[in-house]
């Protein structure tokens, strides 16, 4: 069976936050010193202009000024108008940062939404319907919005009722413009937490901080789980060169295939290349199970194209896609993916979520 480990250090650079599955990187997030974390982040804000097409612009409470989000938004603002947002992607480059009206505070079962109303749950969600019908009742108690996650199956209810009361305490501060964006392991434990945990080793002040403060808050009985360690956590497990790796846009597959991940403003492109193996079905196969880890490690959201090896029969190709989706199962954003067309590409979509990945 499968071992699962959050291995959490900060040092001088910042906070690093990884799990680790039979000593293999599956997951990643990291916060660097020089460096504000903003995606989660609620303060106050003014609008500055709104131009017809192009949306409105606001500045921040800090001075920096974003785009809001259209989505959602109603009715149009007026200039100098004081708003409270949320930050829910960051600047890069030349491109502004977006915030919206609209807040959303993640736990590892629910998310809960403290400006709206009413009882989702996720179309993944597998629970039995006594149990789901005592969940949707206990959350309507609560008041304010919720969404149910997939992941709310391996919890119990008194471990999600725990959750939903401080994510309630974290929404009074969030619509009061006075909530600090998630940190890396925040981040992390909020898509990861709900699977079986062997343990928590932590190492460094910042680190230990930030792991007891959560546990404490949303899942006490994770805190038996903590353990601490010496610096250089990440060096005993080898994860440095697995995080390098991340910013080569080559993956090396078994036999001499291989990955190719370029990115570009519109969408994310990937080819799989066989190399000097000629079983193309086979190398297809680990191809989609080794995309769908990198688009988790990589975060790598919005539309994504896959060149998979041509293959001339149907039932191949529909082999192939099948792998892909149940690769992407345990996603913790969501997936959807199309059929492989008449040109064999695949093409799917993942939500995008968090502040990315930043390896420097």
């Amino acid at each position: 069976m499968a071992q699962s480990l959050i291995l959490v250090e900060s040092d001088s650079n910042g906070l690093r936050a990884a799990l680790v599955t039979d000593r293999r990187l599956h997951g990643i997030e990291i916060d660097h010193a020089v460096k504000d974390t903003l995606v989660g982040a609620t303060m106050p804000a003014t609008v500055i202009r709104t131009i017809a097409g192009l949306g409105t612009t606001i500045k921040l409470a800090d001075g920096r000024e974003m785009l809001l989000d259209r989505g959602g938004d109603r009715s149009p603002l007026a200039s100098g108008a004081g708003l409270i947002v949320q930050v829910t992607k960051p600047p890069r480059g030349t491109k502004a940062g977006i915030v919206s009206r609209s807040i959303a505070l993640s736990g590892r079962a629910l998310v809960h939404l403290p400006l709206e109303s009413g009882v989702k749950t996720s179309r993944r969600l597998v629970m039995d319907v006594d149990r789901r019908a005592s969940l949707e009742a206990m959350l309507a108690g609560l008041g304010g919005g919720w969404i149910v996650r997939r992941t709310a199956a391996a919890l119990t209810l008194t471990e999600i009722q725990v959750e939903a009361l401080s994510l309630i305490d974290d929404g009074k501060r969030a619509v009061a413009g006075k909530m600090k964006a998630p940190d890396a392991f925040r981040r992390l434990i909020a898509d990861y937490g709900a699977s079986e945990i062997f343990a928590v080793q932590v190492a460094g002040l910042a680190a230990k901080a930030a792991v007891e403060r959560w546990c404490a808050a949303f899942a006490p009985g994770l805190s038996a789980k903590i353990d601490l360690q010496p610096s250089g956590l990440f060096d005993r497990y080898d994860l440095d060169s697995s995080i390098a790796a991340l910013a080569d846009r080559n993956i090396t597959l078994p036999g001499g295939a291989s990955l190719v991940i370029e990115g570009t403003e519109a969408l994310t492109a990937i080819d799989v290349n066989a190399g000097p193996i000629a079983n193309v079905v086979g190398v297809n196969l680990e191809a989609a199970r080794e995309i769908a880890r990198q688009l988790r490690l990589r975060h790598i959201g919005g539309i994504v194209v896959i060149d998979f090896i041509s293959m001339p029969h149907k039932k191949d190709q529909e082999r192939i896609v099948e792998s892909l989706v149940d690769a992407l199962a345990d996603d913790p954003a969501q997936t959807y993916v199309l059929p492989m067309s008449a040109f064999g590409l695949v093409e799917m979509t993942r939500e995008r979520r968090g502040p990315g990945l930043e390896l420097e």
